[in-house]
């Protein structure tokens, strides 16, 4: 079976006709049925174990500390709980290429390879082929749980969680006003984004304020704010164990082998570029909340003119959905082929990607390859206002209807969810009982 098998969404039917046939689906999932959370019976603890045993051991206590800090961000750090309990919820069927973690922080900014800033999902560890509602219902979660964190009026983020539900019905139909071509090449360039959304005023300023921010986040700042320049003159990267450390030898090589089969399967204009810098540090050092604990290392490149970039290489561990209900269990030598799947699902949700992504094999594990915060800022969700939370919900929304509409079956989710705000008092009923699930588990987890 390929990386990312694609046979399940290629289509033959008129668009059409798939919007009849995702119409036709509510005969056999309502709305009703969709919107009621089934309770799953398993043990929270157990399969969150099961995860832990392909983390890095030493960095499993700041995972924790991270994840503890609430119930978001236990949330964001245990995304296979809700994988299992997905499995066991009514469906609509509808298969389509999903982000698989399109939680409210997994949103962000970074640069095009024209150099524009764009807005879009930004992160795939989890993507695959999957129901598309896994995707919005993983969002409205989050919504939630992040407004809680900001102590806003429940009232109204109950609200807040129909609004962003419509946002991405309304956006995945604006999506089918345009022909198969224009939904391809879809504009997530900031301003597109703003209009496309029609944000207010209030977050065209926030927006401004953070395109300054991350325009000056290039690889010459990384190489300012992550290294020092040794006795020799030489530049190498800060430790900070045991989130930052220098690696052996003996990977130091095999990673830098992994970087010649990564150089193999990027553009050739790309690879002719990187032709002209040789590996000088690696370090691993680890990042986020939901794959901290996974290897992740950053490499040091320094060009023939003395300038430098740096790359980030991330393991790439099987989709934590694969360990589900009948499916084989998690282990890691189901990664052969996991870093391809996760750059082909990022290339086709993404409008535009890192134009130097690619993936490569090390032994028994596979990993994926990106540049290091170029361009790359997020927003910091606590700090927003009301109606700062407002838009950027409902244009995180609107962004993973885009996403969806890539994929053939999009027609049939645009049938499915038509122009009724049942559909979004449904997900919003779902997203507000899953929420509970979340708190149970969260307490459970502090209770270990």
């Amino acid at each position: 079976m390929p990386p990312l098998d694609l046979t399940h969404i290629r289509q033959h039917h008129t668009v059409a006709e798939l919007i009849a046939l995702g119409k036709a689906r509510r005969q056999v999932t309502p709305f009703e049925k969709l919107g009621t959370f089934t309770p799953v019976k398993r043990n929270a603890s157990d399969y969150l174990k099961h995860v832990r045993e392909m983390l890095v051991p030493e960095l499993l206590p700041l995972r924790r500390e991270r994840m503890s800090a609430s119930a978001f961000a236990f949330f964001r750090g245990s995304v296979e709980l809700m994988d299992y309990d997905l499995d066991y919820q009514s469906s609509t069927e509808i298969p389509a290429v999903v982000c698989g973690d399109a939680h409210i922080g997994n949103f962000g900014f970074y640069a095009s390879p024209e150099r524009r800033l764009v807005f879009d999902l930004n992160d795939f560890d989890e993507a695959g082929v999957h129901p598309w509602e896994w995707d919005l219902r993983r969002l409205l979660v989050s919504v939630l749980l992040a407004a809680r964190d900001s102590n806003f009026k429940p009232k109204k983020v109950e609200k807040l969680i129909q609004a962003a539900s419509a946002s991405y019905r309304e956006a995945l139909k604006r999506m089918f006003d345009q022909t198969t071509l224009d939904r391809f090449y879809r504009d997530n360039e900031v301003q597109a984004v703003l209009n496309f959304g029609g944000a207010p005023e209030d977050t065209a300023d926030l927006i401004a304020s953070l395109v300054k921010k991350a325009q000056k986040r290039n690889s010459e700042q990384v190489v300012r704010k992550f290294t020092v320049t040794n006795s020799r003159g030489e530049r190498q990267f800060k430790e900070n164990a045991p989130r930052s450390v220098h690696i052996d030898r003996q990977t130091y090589q095999g990673l830098k082998a992994g970087i010649s089969e990564y150089l193999l399967n990027v553009r050739t204009d790309v690879a002719l570029l990187l032709s002209q810098y040789e590996v000088t540090d690696i370090i691993r050092h680890s990042v986020g909340v939901g794959s901290f604990g996974s290897l992740c290392y950053l490499v040091l490149l320094t060009s023939t003119d003395g300038s430098h970039m740096v790359l980030q290489i991330k393991e790439a561990l099987p989709t934590r959905k694969v360990g589900s209900q009948s499916r084989p269990a998690l282990t890691a030598a189901m990664e052969l082929t996991e870093g391809q799947r996760i750059v082909s699902s990022q290339r086709i949700l993404q409008a535009t990607s890192d134009a130097f992504l690619g993936y490569f094999q090390m032994e028994n594990k596979s990993f994926y390859v990106r540049q290091f915060r170029d361009m790359k800022e997020s927003i910091d969700i606590p700090t927003l206002d009301w109606g700062q939370f407002q838009a950027y919900a409902n244009t995180c929304a609107m962004i993973l209807a885009k996403a969806h509409a890539q994929s053939p079956t999009a027609a049939m989710i645009r049938g499915y969810v038509g122009n009724s705000a049942k559909f979004d008092e449904a997900m919003a009923k779902w997203a507000t009982a899953y929420v509970e699930q979340v708190d149970n588990d969260y307490q459970d987890f502090l209770d270990i």
